[in-house]
């Protein structure tokens, strides 16, 4: 969905959608949509300079990262973008840059592709590390098999032999 800024009434407008979780590509393996995803928010342009506010709700899917169960993880987050023409950007370019410039993206100029907000909203909401439960085990590295499922039976006084000799201090030998 592409918010076309010369349809904007008075500078201002609304925006809301819905996709199926087929219809966003967030481009990270990581990460699948498994339920519907809405977004919706409000614009504002004044000048050169475009403001978006707005809310993200979906439900993601990702890998525990020490056993690999999928795990489902619900997505709610607000954002505030700012956005500023190629133009102007680059009549400003030669400018220092301040802090609060950082954060604003550049765009065409014409248009803002409201899908593009939401895949980038639902990435940045989803934890960088997850967990199915707080206490899972993981995978034995021995063997690999799921220790949460049960204890494999392998020996785990394996030293690595780099620290065998602090080991044998503490053991008195």
């Amino acid at each position: 969905m592409r918010i076309e800024l010369a349809n904007l009434e008075g500078g201002r407008g609304d925006f809301e959608k819905a996709y199926q979780p087929a219809e966003l590509d967030l481009g990270d393996e990581r990460v699948k949509l498994c339920g519907a995803t809405s977004i919706s928010g409000k614009i504002r342009q004044a000048g050169p300079e475009v403001f978006i506010d707005g809310h993200v709700d979906s439900l993601a899917q990702v890998e525990c990262d020490r056993c690999l169960k999928p795990l489902q993880i619900p997505v709610s987050s607000d954002f505030g973008l700012e956005y500023i023409s190629g133009s102007d950007y680059e009549d400003d370019r030669n400018v220092a840059l301040t802090e609060d410039q950082m954060a604003v993206a550049v765009f065409d100029g014409e248009a803002i592709d409201v899908d593009e907000i939401a895949k980038e909203q639902i990435l940045l909401a989803v934890p960088s590390r997850s967990l199915c439960t707080e206490n899972c085990k993981g995978f034995c590295p021995t063997c690999g098999a799921d220790k949460n499922a049960g204890d494999c039976g392998c020996d785990e006084k394996d030293i690595d032999p780099r620290w065998a000799a602090l080991k044998n201090l503490v053991d008195g030998k």
